[in-house]
Order: C-alpha cells, then sequence, then structure tokens
C-alpha cells in the first residue's frame, strides 16, 4: 500500500471512530458536572418549535446538520435572559444544553445522540468567546478554549454568541 494511502486510511479510521463514539444513543446516567446534570428539568426553549435545518447557514455538518433535530435547554440563571430581546448579555452560570436528533424519527422517540452544552464563565460588559465554556456530551469536561464551537458561535457574538435566543428563535422558527 502506497504510503500516502496508509495516512487516507488511518485517517478514515480515526474519523470513523469518533463518528461512532458520537453518534451512539445518549446515557444521561453517568457522572457529570453538575451545572447540566439535571438539564432536562430545565426550560425548553424549543418547546413547540421543530428545530431543523440550517437557518444560520453555519450548522453544515455539526449538530446533525440539515436533516437533523434540536431540542434546546436553558438553566434558571439564563432564562431571563434567553427569552428577552437583544442585545444578549447572560449572567454568569447561565447552562445551554443542545440534544441533537439524527432525524425526524429519532426527534419523535426522543432518541438523542449528540449533547452540546455552554456554560457562561465570566462576565464581561462586551461579548467574548473567552466568556464561555464548551462541552460535546454528557459526561464531557468543559473547554475554555474550543475554538471548534467558538469559531461558529462567533457568527452570534452580538447576542453572546448564543444563537437560540428569543428573537432567533422568532425569526426563524
Amino acid at each position: 500500500m502506497k504510503p500516502s494511502n496508509l495516512i487516507k486510511a488511518g485517517l478514515f479510521l480515526s474519523i470513523s471512530g469518533l463518528v461512532v463514539g458520537c453518534a451512539s444513543a445518549l446515557d444521561y446516567s453517568g457522572n457529570t458536572d453538575a451545572r447540566w446534570a439535571d438539564f432536562k428539568s430545565w426550560t425548553k426553549i424549543t418547546q413547540d418549535r421543530t428545530s431543523t435545518g440550517d437557518p444560520t447557514g453555519l450548522v453544515s455538518g455539526v449538530h446533525k446538520g440539515r436533516d437533523g433535530y434540536r431540542d434546546v435547554y436553558v438553566n434558571d440563571i439564563g432564562l431571563a435572559t434567553n427569552q428577552g430581546t437583544a442585545p444578549y448579555n447572560y449572567p454568569v452560570g447561565s447552562v445551554i444544553v443542545k440534544e441533537q436528533f439524527d432525524d425526524l424519527a429519532a426527534f419523535k422517540a426522543q432518541k438523542p445522540t449528540d449533547l452540546t452544552i455552554m456554560v457562561k464563565i465570566r462576565d464581561s460588559a462586551t461579548p467574548d468567546a473567552s466568556n464561555w465554556a464548551w462541552a460535546a456530551g454528557y459526561d464531557a469536561k468543559l473547554e475554555e478554549v474550543n475554538a471548534f464551537c467558538s469559531g461558529c458561535h462567533s457568527a452570534a457574538a452580538k447576542d453572546d454568541f448564543v444563537f437560540t435566543n428569543e428573537d432567533f428563535l422568532k425569526k426563524f422558527h
């Protein structure tokens, strides 16, 4: 096998392992960060709003893409800000959790396969990505520097890096 094909095969297997690992059904019974352990009891801000598609043009292959469905929850600390109007500036301790479903059937059956979390960790008068930390998975550790997440969320910088606020939901759903 040529070295270039060997490299390609190795990359394919590595990526496949990540996809399979991320695509497994979620189990919310593990040891997790107390800041989002009980997110299912929070306000589901996508309640009665079918959350699918790619209204921002940024979803593409993340968060299950155009064909995926999403439910988004916010804790009590961030609820008033989320349900208010711009300009948005979430208080420290705000947590936003996004459950992601492969398709409409998984959404209707409430069988999510991915979970992402945003936690506001610093206060600031102006929006800054470094005020947020992200985690990819129920039992994942928060990452203060996550260029992948903050890169896309920078498109929502004027709304404190949060897409699913009330103004967004009214506009796109």
